[in-house]
């Protein structure tokens, strides 16, 4: 049996050939942080095939995952400046290949021993305790498939340095549990205990991932008989949250209330009631029984210190004011709760405390933004499904490295954090088209994977690649924000070295380890 070794940075696929190279790993890792290759095969498997993996002088303080690789499916490109296209000329000068096509993607953890048919590939992962003791570790993977046996020498050199444990990050991820989309994935209800289990499995995930902070359910209108707004229901948020803080996440944040209609336009209106805008009286009366019940909620239930309330998704330049007046009414009813947004504005100040910012508009307003640091501001930068082109963002047809730098880019700029909205949004066809509709009529749907980074399994969720790459990446952020702090001119020029800006990057894999060996490196003569 054929099998070659390949870079956790690199995209593979079910029809790459093997050209009898790479037949061993070496690897490199911090402390408190992980490291992995994908192994591909010429063997196809028929269904149920039994695998074996034995580990010969593997360390007890470093585990080893394996999971199987399989593909999804991409049906058309990204398009140079939005959503995307079928025109593969316009865009082949930055996408890694014409769609459609398939590419390994998921990454089924393998803890039954036996792998889905289709042409094996593994992804082997690596976990080095904080404990570990700084060394070179040299181990064998014998695995025994379809009759055969492959024996892969393996090298970890795990160096001094530390990635700390999620709960103590100095760098903030945040990606959104959509639980409406975990139940129809699940076939799963709230409150169910079989909901429960479910979202514990997804919690320990969004933690493993390195996501320290975690947006809840927004309340649900309680109307009475005529229809008017008399309550809110927050229980659904109360359960999540419970579950989320009991399990170890660092942070919660209440769900949005308000938007626009119309991206330009200077009116937020309530989520639950479209005709109510934020300014009028009923808008009023309805946020001041919102947030009065929600502070009660946080109160009762001991979360102060450990909540933040999220108010409008992407508030825009025309709409700042009417942002101001939604933030000072959250304020009157919920005194100190800091608000953490994603904006595409730099017109808020003083109206919250977290400024997520959309890479894009960082740098088109870089020079407002920095003066805002300056002032003491925190920063985060999010990506989604606009601008596209080459903009780095976690899409399955741009390098698999552009998963990964956004964060050292955003160390770059002294952000503190990364928010993606897509964590687990899928079409109804799941990794048959990773191209999440927006409207099939309209032909509208945003980049592959732009929606998810984990796709549904039996109970839980599996890692996506594009997954493992933004933990990874959230692990280079630490350790890039630990040299800033000790020699920022030497985090700068190693930044540099991939990255120069979000639309200004080295895709090439062995441009990025070679970076985050100098930059292990770096940090070692420090410990």
């Amino acid at each position: 049996m054929l099998y070659q070794c390949f870079s956790e940075n690199e995209w593979i696929y079910p029809d790459t050939v093997l050209t009898g190279e790479k037949n061993a790993a070496a690897l490199e890792c911090a402390r408190g942080a992980s490291v992995s290759f994908q192994l591909l095969t010429d063997c196809v498997l028929s269904e149920n095939t039994p695998l074996r993996a034995e580990w010969t002088g593997l360390p007890e303080n470093v585990r080893a995952t394996v999971y199987q690789l399989l593909p999804a499916y991409v049906s058309e490109n990204s398009a140079a400046d939005r959503l995307t296209t079928l025109d593969y000329e316009s865009v082949k000068h930055f996408v890694t290949h014409q769609a459609p096509f398939d590419v390994y993607e998921i990454t089924r953890e393998v803890t039954d021993g036996i792998l889905q048919p289709g042409r094996a590939g593994l992804y082997l992962r690596f976990d080095a305790a904080e404990g570990c003791v700084p060394d070179t570790y040299a181990f064998v993977l014998k695995l025994s498939l379809a009759g055969e046996e492959m024996h892969i020498p393996v090298t970890l050199c795990v160096h001094a340095c530390c990635v700390p444990p999620v709960q103590k990050a100095g760098f903030h991820m945040v990606n959104w549990l959509k639980t409406e989309q975990l139940e129809w994935q699940h076939n799963v209800s709230f409150p169910s205990a079989e909901y429960t289990a479910v979202l514990d499995e997804y919690l320990k995930n969004e933690l493993d991932m390195r996501n320290d902070t975690l947006m809840l359910p927004s309340g649900e209108p309680v109307r009475d008989e005529n229809g008017r707004v008399v309550d809110f229901d927050f229980s659904h948020a109360v359960h999540v949250g419970s579950r989320a803080l009991a399990a170890g996440m660092p942070v919660i944040m209440g769900g949005f209330v308000a938007r626009f209609h119309v991206w330009n336009e200077p009116e937020h209106f309530l989520l639950w009631d479209k005709e109510a805008e934020v300014a009028s009286f009923e808008g009023y009366r309805q946020l001041k029984l919102y947030f009065e019940k929600l502070w009660r909620v946080v109160n009762e239930n001991g979360w102060l210190g450990r909540y933040q309330q999220c108010l409008v998704d992407e508030p825009q330049f025309q709409n700042s004011e009417h942002y101001r007046i939604l933030s000072g009414i959250c304020r009157k009813f919920m005194p100190g709760v800091p608000i953490n947004d994603p904006v595409e504005s730099c017109d808020l100040e003083g109206a919250l405390e977290v400024w997520v910012v959309k890479q894009a508009i960082y740098e088109q307003y870089i020079e407002k933004f920095r003066r805002l640091q300056e002032l003491g501001e925190e920063i985060w930068i999010y990506t989604c499904g606009f601008p596209g082109g080459s903009m780095m963002n976690r899409i399955i047809d741009l390098p698999l490295t552009v998963s990964r730098l956004p964060f050292w880019m955003s160390v770059a700029y002294g952000a503190k954090g990364f928010l993606h909205w897509g964590y687990n949004c899928h079409n109804k066809e799941l990794e048959k088209d990773t191209c999440y509709w927006v409207d099939r009529e309209e032909h509208i749907a945003y980049p592959a994977g732009n929606s998810m980074v984990v796709y549904p399994g039996a109970g839980r969720p599996e890692y996506g690649v594009r997954g493992h790459a933004q933990r990874t990446g959230a692990e280079d952020a630490e350790l890039l924000c630990q040299l800033m702090e000790k020699d920022a001119a030497a985090a700068r020029a190693i930044i540099a070295k991939v990255c120069t800006g979000f639309d200004e990057y080295d895709p090439a894999p062995g441009a990025l380890e070679s970076a985050r060996h100098e930059l292990l490196c770096a940090l070692d003569a420090y410990c």
